[in-house]
């Protein structure tokens, strides 16, 4: 299952946007039509993630549940920030969120620093109708995309997939050295939809 389709991706146009290109692109993935990848936009996600955030942020960027708040404030449903003791769990509740909403999910690397969109996965057994199944590769849109990093190296282009066990590479625990956040600090984190509770 992928979400992704060709012309959906959005690099971010400086160096500290990749939140709203995320962003961006997970709204390009959950439009149909013509996808938006303009500047413009992008300075208004910006704009929108850090008035979102909290009064712990620091210096340029936005914190996840800027993300989060700015998803549900343009309409995409309800959403969560979630973090996870290892990156197993992670990844096994990532798929069964875009399994069952039929929406990417945002994924919190380099320990915090940087921002990916998870929009496809493969695993072993239908997540939509079990537990048990196990996650073989996911489907990842890197933002930092053609940039290469100086310390996490080349960036993978959009649509890329990746062994799960590769993920251990940029995939780390939250840590933002300088801010304390409870709750997120030492564990792996993740911009989730819910799923909506059925009717009754």
């Amino acid at each position: 299952m992928d979400l992704y389709r060709r012309g959906d991706f959005v690099s971010e146009f400086t160096a500290w946007y990749c939140l709203p290109a995320a962003l961006q692109t997970m709204i390009n993935i959950m439009e149909p039509g013509k996808p938006d990848r303009t500047r413009r936009t992008q300075d208004r996600l910006y704009r929108l993630a850090r008035r979102f955030s909290t009064d712990k942020l620091e210096g340029k960027g936005a914190e996840p549940i800027g993300w989060a708040r700015a998803l549900e404030h343009l309409g995409y449903g309800e959403w969560e920030v979630k973090s996870f003791r290892t990156r197993g769990q992670a990844v096994k509740a990532a798929v069964k969120a875009l399994r069952m909403t039929g929406k990417p999910v945002g994924m919190l690397t380099w320990r915090g620093a940087h921002s990916w969109v998870m929009s496809g996965f493969r695993s072993t057994a239908d997540p939509a109708l079990t537990d048990r199944y196990q996650v073989t590769s996911v489907a990842i849109q890197d933002v930092w995309y053609p940039r290469v990093s100086s310390i996490w190296g080349r960036s993978d282009p959009p649509g890329t997939w990746m062994q799960v066990e590769d993920l251990g590479r940029d995939f780390l625990r939250y840590n933002r050295w300088t801010v304390n956040y409870p709750g997120l600090d030492g564990r792996y984190v993740l911009v989730m939809p819910v799923p909506r509770a059925p009717a009754t």
